[in-house]
């Protein structure tokens, strides 16, 4: 790709300026340092070639890698260690705010990087096994718990989460050989109208128009979910969770202990 040399008249420095100096990066010139990464970065983008953008890229998303599981082993020790009572937290939930607070990173890529991490060090000898290397195959370890319950075979999850690819991986992981329990049929009849719930027709739950839209969807939502499992012969339980990650260990647990019933 062929780039417009423009003149510097930024600052009065000397030298050249791209078309992409005026239009971008004058904007972020105090992380353009020489000898860094981010100087790799910034002369791919002056050359204007997608071929040496993608190198330099590929060397900040290796360094980035590095260091959210830096931060996700800190998260995992900080939790198994109970170091966050020297913080003067009763467990390790209530500290995560702190953290985030503290980090400014988002709080599912601070459990995901944490669970990665647990993955990677309870089964560290069966991965090592299969010659499997943390790196870029980081995120599938994401799933291989939930692999080794659909699939019974710890080593076959092992040996496939170190040679195929994510996407081929996930989609192995998340199928299962077990055949599924019908769902039972709920044994009443749940109808939302508005901010009225009726259960077998019956009005058991009439929600205000003054009450925010999201806290009426919230408390409908809640309660027909607690009628229906109650309605399938199960019971509703409420379990805190920090994110969606947690709420699937908890699934997976209940694979596996349901399995050995």
């Amino acid at each position: 790709m062929k780039t417009t040399v423009i003149k510097n008249d930024f600052e009065n420095s000397t030298g050249q300026l791209t078309k992409f100096d005026r239009k971008y990066l004058r904007y972020v010139k105090e992380y353009d340092q020489p000898d860094t990464i981010a100087d790799s970065v910034f002369s791919a983008l002056r050359a204007g070639s997608i071929e040496q953008i993608e190198t330099s890229l590929v060397v900040v998303a290796n360094n980035m890698r590095a260091d959210i599981l830096l931060i996700g082993l800190s998260c995992l020790i900080i939790e198994r260690e109970g170091i966050y009572i020297e913080a003067g937290y009763r467990s390790y939930l209530e500290y995560s705010g702190r953290l985030f607070e503290k980090l400014e990173i988002a709080p599912q890529t601070l459990s995901d990087a944490k669970n990665i991490m647990a993955a990677y060090i309870d089964h560290f000898k069966g991965l090592s096994k299969h010659g499997f290397k943390l790196g870029r195959n980081a995120h599938k370890l994401r799933y291989l718990e939930e692999a080794i319950v659909n699939h019974g075979e710890p080593e076959q999850a092992y040996k496939k989460v170190s040679t195929a690819t994510f996407r081929d991986f996930v989609d192995w992981a998340k199928k299962s050989e077990q055949a599924a329990l019908p769902s039972p049929e709920p044994k009443i009849k749940i109808k939302i109208d508005g901010g009225s719930v009726f259960i077998d027709g019956q009005n058991i739950l009439n929600i205000p128009d003054t009450v925010p839209e999201k806290v009426k969807e919230n408390v409908t939502k809640d309660l027909t979910e607690t009628f229906r499992i109650r309605a399938s012969g199960n019971e509703p339980f409420i379990v805190e969770t920090y994110d969606r990650s947690e709420q699937r260990a908890i699934d997976i647990f209940l694979k596996k202990y349901r399995a050995g019933k």
